[in-house]
């Protein structure tokens, strides 16, 4: 399958692999030691590289979940602020002391004043289109985004779906379909009752990620991105110095940096 690069940094595999052995020694310490659904050891190691080499002072978290990349980003930058947020703060296991959290929409926080060298962390399966808009608008120019998924694979629109033009489809859960239609009709009743009450559509929009190709979004997003790199699958390298189990070993949705001009 095709890829996108565009300037990618001059990390050299030789650092990358002594960052990886100090690494090892912080993840024995983790937190939540079964991160199901949440970040492993892959996407753990690339967020700590990638945090080292750039060393902001200031890091955006979107999305929380149940806390293991806020613990990762403390550790790996003690001296720089955290902002963490998430919609839904209640699935936290780990709550650092350190990061301020917050549950407004990363689009609806004010960034009017933030550092020049501010990063934005994105692992709220969000249109990563809709956020790369956001980003820009904020003028935050570094920002990983934890879940690239190719075509045809994860469950919402990401930067490598808008590459390929294939738009995503997400398959819904009858389960998921109901949910989402108790949610519609909550919101609808209260705004019924009540001409005052603001209909929440950010709850139902969250949940609707279907999204139609368009050869323009990444043409726009493209003119906009100085780097881009994708951090590389160490599968291989892992399983010969580590005792990962097979499906952490192949927990890599294609950890990606981007830097925006």
């Amino acid at each position: 399958m095709k890829t996108f690069e565009k300037n990618s940094p001059k990390w050299e595999k030789n650092e990358i692999l002594q960052q990886l052995e100090i690494f090892k020694d912080l993840y024995k310490h983790r937190p939540i030691k079964e991160n199901i659904h949440g970040m492993r050891f892959q996407h753990m190691f690339a967020t700590f590289f990638i945090l080292k080499k750039l060393n902001p002072s200031f890091v955006i978290e979107s999305g929380v979940f149940r806390g293991q990349s806020t613990w990762l980003i403390e550790n790996t930058l003690p001296n720089s602020e955290i902002l963490a947020i998430d919609i839904d703060l209640s699935k936290r296991e780990y709550i650092s002391k350190k990061a301020k959290y917050s549950n407004i929409d990363f689009k609806n926080q004010n960034f009017s004043n933030i550092p020049n060298d501010t990063l934005v962390f994105l692992d709220d399966h969000v249109n990563h289109y809709e956020r790369l808009q956001q980003a820009k608008f904020f003028n935050i120019k570094n920002i990983i985004l934890e879940d690239n998924y190719l075509t045809e694979k994860g469950d919402f629109y990401t930067l490598n779906h808008a590459y390929d033009n294939k738009g995503f489809n997400h398959n819904y859960t009858k389960l998921s379909l109901l949910k989402t239609f108790l949610i519609f009709s909550n919101e609808l009743v209260k705004k019924l009752f009540s001409k005052k009450y603001i209909f929440q559509f950010e709850k139902i929009k969250s949940r609707l990620r279907d999204y139609p190709p368009n050869e323009n979004d990444f043409k726009n997003i493209e003119k906009n991105i100085k780097t881009y790199f994708e951090f590389p699958n160490l599968s291989n390298i892992l399983s010969k110095n580590l005792d990962l189990s097979k499906e952490e070993l192949n927990s890599y949705n294609h950890l990606t940096y981007i830097e925006l001009y």
